[in-house]
């Protein structure tokens, strides 16, 4: 586990009672904070992907999805495999781990729905 995240959680001022029911809530957000990962997520539950699809997926610089994809394989969600070829070839997929968390990007793409269909955004699919 991130020793950041550790000593965060270590010295967090909320009552030891209610913390134990956000801290899992508070890590998850802590993994998944940054701009882009959502999507990054979104795009590697479509496959592997090497770093030049991504960035041509995903509008953010090269610095941006370089740190935020550095961030998420520390976080052990996703995997990064470089091959020893030339020109250098770099590929990107979900962990096991980063696997599971497929129903919880579903799950927020339902409710995006949802709530553009509710604020008069986009029809109701039936």
């Amino acid at each position: 586990m991130n020793p950041k995240y550790v000593t965060e959680c270590a010295s967090c001022e909320i009552k030891d009672d209610i913390k134990q029911q956000l801290c899992p809530y508070c890590m998850a957000q802590k993994v998944i904070k940054g701009k882009w990962k959502l999507l990054i997520f979104w795009h590697l539950q479509q496959g592997t992907k090497r770093f030049n699809e991504l960035s041509r997926l995903i509008p953010a610089t090269q610095a941006t999805l370089t740190r935020q994809l550095r961030e998420l394989e520390f976080d052990q969600v996703i995997e990064r495999k470089v091959y020893n070829v030339i020109p250098p070839k770099v590929e990107y997929s979900l962990s096991p781990l980063g696997i599971k968390f497929g129903d919880v990007t579903n799950s927020m793409g339902q409710w995006g729905m949802t709530y553009f269909q509710s604020m008069g955004l986009m029809e109701p699919t039936e």
